[in-house]
């Protein structure tokens, strides 16, 4: 089931490619739907209850197997955040600058937690290590977040850096 678009944040094109690829394999895809519920049955399929946005109406419908590619959540709501001033958006992600400083002085947020960074660890490191510099050592620059490469684990292999052409043309 995919909720809006496939892989969204990736180029379109390659998108497009891979799922046309897995579809031809034997992948079929529930476009524009929000499962809601899933419960195993005796015979070891999934019982999947899911809103279909097309007609927006409810459905159950059986599958062999399940794979939930949602996301990440940043876990910041009881951190009290709010009683010392930091903004966060409508995600719970907090607001950051370039430097990633919060809306506090001296209160940085790198990685998951921040809004608008990648939701990858290697890029979050070094953040981390760059933010240090900046601290406590003699470095001004911030992290460059353009040209980041990443892949994703599908049947057609797929890696990207930087920009994908969506984005290019937004820039």
């Amino acid at each position: 089931m995919v909720r809006s678009i496939l892989l969204r944040g990736f180029d379109q094109g390659m998108a497009s490619k891979i799922g046309s690829y897995m579809e031809t394999h034997g992948i079929k895809f529930a476009h524009q739907c929000i499962p809601f519920k899933f419960s195993k049955l005796e015979n070891g399929r999934t019982l999947v209850e899911y809103q279909d946005l097309n007609n927006n109406v409810i459905k159950t419908e059986e599958f062999d197997s399940c794979l939930l590619a949602i996301g990440r959540t940043a876990d910041t709501h009881n951190l009290g955040l709010e009683s010392v001033g930091i903004k966060t958006s409508k995600s719970g992600k907090i607001i950051v600058d370039n430097y990633e400083k919060s809306s506090v002085d001296n209160t940085f947020a790198i990685g998951d937690c921040a809004e608008g960074r990648p939701e990858l660890t290697p890029p979050a490191i070094m953040a981390g290590k760059l933010l240090a510099r900046r601290l406590f050592g003699n470095y001004k620059a911030p992290m460059d977040y353009r040209n980041i490469a990443t892949t994703v684990f599908t049947p057609l292999e797929y890696g990207a850096c930087g920009y994908s052409e969506e984005d290019a043309f937004k820039q």
